[in-house]
């Protein structure tokens, strides 16, 4: 029988587990659990999701949280995956099973989740072109407010602001850096977006900014 297709989520937060192969452990030492931190990092800056923790609790696995924030969950841990074993090469297949996932509800089950798993790789460690947001809007209410004066600096209405697409996709991005709204908040910040337009805006900003 056929194995049955793994459904896609691309949005979403998820506790993710990988387990090695058994022909040798996935972690042999130091250097490899700091070199495995480093793809981590290589693979959120590739694909930009949001990392909430990591953590090797013994030597043949490992544990994520993280926010796909818009990037395919399939598609980065095959990169992140396939770039560790290219460096631990072995007799035989690194890995032997595909990861395994839960969807979690929200950040607050992040957060507990995470109470539980000694977190030894979290946002702190966020590449410089997207620092860690200490100080950043982190609910909508606030996120209201700044847009509303942004308005009113404008002199004009947040309405208005939200017609403008060009200035509209400006602020979204604006908005992604200051804030640590997810996708779905700032969807309902500008207008009812879904989260893919905002991740295609966000996309767009990035490729722009790259050309």
């Amino acid at each position: 029988m056929a194995r049955k297709a793994r459904i896609k989520e691309n949005f979403g937060l998820f506790h993710v587990r990988q387990t090695g192969g058994g022909t040798r452990p996935l972690f042999r030492d130091e250097a490899d659990r700091l070199r495995f931190q480093e793809e981590v990092r290589r693979a959120r800056r590739k694909f930009g999701f949001r990392l909430l923790g990591c953590c090797v609790p013994g030597p043949d696995e490992y544990d994520l949280v993280l926010d796909t924030n818009g990037s395919d969950l399939s598609s980065l841990m095959k990169s992140l995956n396939i770039a560790y074993a290219l460096y631990a090469h072995g007799e035989g297949p690194l890995f032997r099973d595909r990861y395994r996932s839960w969807p979690l509800a929200s950040e607050e089950e992040a957060r507990a989740l995470l109470s539980r798993i000694p977190a030894v790789l979290g946002p702190e460690d966020a590449d410089d072109s997207e620092p860690l947001c200490r100080e950043c809007l982190s609910n909508l209410p606030d996120a209201r407010a700044r847009l509303e004066e942004i308005a009113r600096s404008d002199r004009t209405e947040p309405a208005d602001l939200l017609s403008d697409h060009d200035r509209r996709n400006a602020l979204i991005r604006d908005f992604r850096r200051m804030s640590t709204l997810s996708l779905r908040e700032l969807g309902q910040l500008f207008g009812g977006l879904s989260e893919s337009s905002v991740s295609k805006i966000l996309d767009a900003g990035r490729k722009g900014a790259h050309a």
